[in-house]
């Protein structure tokens, strides 16, 4: 039974907002009620697409409408910041994409206004929402794969043909593989394993300056590490292997809502564990968030803010052992 619906607003309706927007509608309890934009055009048509009987030339009249519960903040990195804090002065619970911000000190500056206005916040971090990391999870916690002794975690693409004016490619929009796609391998390296005890890293640039490839180190007690890459010029696909005393957990995906777990285990065939697309991808974490306005609470126990605020500081680490610099924010 469906107790409230909760009607949205779409903050940058851009590419991953129109992702979200179409999972959002298969939720009974979410509709897309309002669109805000700095184009008009755009505002009107992803609000003609998506339902929504509002439609903004400006974030201002949408943080501010009555009749909007919580906010999907899409817009770049560089501007999360300045739209998420925005949204909850004006006592708008936030669902902000990630990465949440260009460094950390922006991330604790959001988690801060949000405990001050007593407003729900959460980063849209769809992978710990996910039935195969949950799994994966509850293996590992368990024991019965034994302990952790090495992760490799990849994604990466081939984005061709170079385009500079591409949004990737930007250093003032925090554009680079690593806060684009090379946060998903550090957030599972941490997710699995905590907080590294040292932080490694080299980056290929690109001509406009940001990380075009990336790979990391990261290394944990008792000679445990993790290896990860990122690239923009690489098609790896994504996938994240975790070697265990007893085995082998793999971990891949081709999109959001087909994802799969294989286990291997010495001498047995190989367990692949799968999921219907229903039970997948962004919808999840849209869902949880709203179980919590449901239940009045400010903050996710599956993405809470001490995980943005640990996954932002070791991205800092990373991209200052990288030599990645973002123009005016470091």
């Amino acid at each position: 039974m469906v107790n409230k619906v909760y009607n949205w607003g779409i903050l940058a309706p851009g590419n991953i907002a129109r992702k979200f927007a179409t999972e959002l509608q298969q939720l009974p309890n979410a509709r897309v009620s309002a669109v805000g934009s700095r184009n008009l055009a755009r505002a009107k048509e992803f609000a003609t697409e998506f339902g929504a009987d509002r439609y903004y030339d400006n974030y201002y009249d949408l943080v501010t409408d009555p009749q909007v519960d919580i906010i999907y903040v899409a817009s770049p990195h560089a501007l999360h910041a300045e739209h998420v804090i925005l949204c909850l002065n004006h006592q708008k619970p936030v669902l902000c994409e990630k990465a949440l911000s260009l460094n950390s000190a922006e991330v604790e500056e959001m988690v801060n206004c949000a405990q001050e206005n007593n407003v729900f916040f959460m980063e849209a971090f769809f992978v710990p929402h996910q039935p195969a990391y949950q799994e994966a999870k509850r293996m590992l916690d368990s024991g019965e794969m034994g302990k952790v002794k090495y992760i490799q975690s990849w994604f990466g693409f081939n984005k061709a043909p170079y385009d500079p004016s591409l949004r990737l490619l930007n250093p003032e929009l925090g554009g680079g593989a690593l806060l684009d796609i090379g946060i998903y391998p550090v957030f599972d390296t941490l997710y699995f394993l905590g907080e590294p005890e040292n932080v490694a890293a080299r980056a290929e640039m690109a001509e406009t300056g940001v990380d075009q490839s990336i790979s990391i180190r990261l290394d944990y007690p008792d000679g445990v590490t993790a290896s990860l890459f990122a690239s923009f010029v690489a098609a790896s696909g994504v996938g994240t292997e975790v070697l265990c005393e007893k085995g082998t957990l793999r971990l891949g995906r081709s999109n959001a809502v087909d994802q799969w777990l294989e286990i291997v285990r010495p001498g047995t065939e190989v367990k692949r564990l799968s999921w219907d697309p229903i039970e997948c991808g962004l919808k999840r974490e849209a869902a949880d968030a709203m179980k919590c306005l449901d239940k009045n609470k400010l903050q996710s126990l599956v993405m809470p803010h001490s995980q943005s605020l640990s996954l932002m500081k070791i991205l800092d680490q990373i991209r200052h052992k990288a030599g990645i610099v973002y123009p005016g924010r470091d």
